[in-house]
């Protein structure tokens, strides 16, 4: 059996402060930075900034620091290679959790030391970062299957959906198959 799992914030917008702008606007532009992607990227050397909104906090997706081609090969040509070498660090995911995740903000200089052993010295390298700003305030509903999942909230807030997710996780025990045997049968 399968579950619809779906995380939501209720929000306000009348509890928005902003001098002298359109509190309209200003709660797009906040919700915009919730739900969407963000990538940043920064070349050795340079600092990889990482920024969410109030109310919420750095959630990494993805994290790669390796050679490019393109990103910064520009800014130094003499590093260029030819033929492409597997220059990936592995701990380049780890890295940037254990700094960043679940902060406002974070820092990070890029560059081989910080992410182990040089597998390709002399070659320019990036640090590439994919993540989202979760709600620090949220809350979850789920149902399982053939059963309905009602959302609502007072007049006066609005209901965002941050993430909905069908189906289980694979280390997770199969909570809807366990409610359909307590029901009892028609008889």
């Amino acid at each position: 059996f399968q579950r619809l799992t779906v995380v939501f914030l209720l929000s306000n917008e009348l509890a928005i402060s902003c001098t002298g702008c359109n509190r309209a606007e200003y709660f797009l532009g906040y919700l915009t930075k919730l739900l969407q992607n963000h990538t940043a990227y920064a070349c050795d050397g340079e600092h990889l900034s990482l920024h969410c909104p109030r109310h919420s906090t750095i959630s990494v997706q993805s994290a790669f620091y390796g050679q490019d081609y393109h990103m910064c090969s520009a800014k130094e040509p003499e590093t260029r290679m030819t033929e492409p070498i597997n220059c990936v660090a592995p701990t380049s995911l780890q890295k940037v959790l254990d700094e960043c995740q679940n902060l406002r903000s974070c820092q990070l200089l890029v560059n081989s030391r910080v992410f182990g052993p040089d597998l390709c010295p002399g070659t320019t390298k990036f640090l590439l970062v994919s993540f989202k700003c979760k709600p620090t305030e949220y809350k979850t509903k789920s149902a399982c299957e053939n059963q309905e999942l009602k959302l609502h909230c007072q007049e006066s807030k609005f209901l965002i959906i941050y993430s909905a997710i069908y189906g289980r996780w694979a280390h997770e025990e199969n909570v809807c198959s366990r409610e359909v045997e307590r029901i009892p049968p028609f008889g």
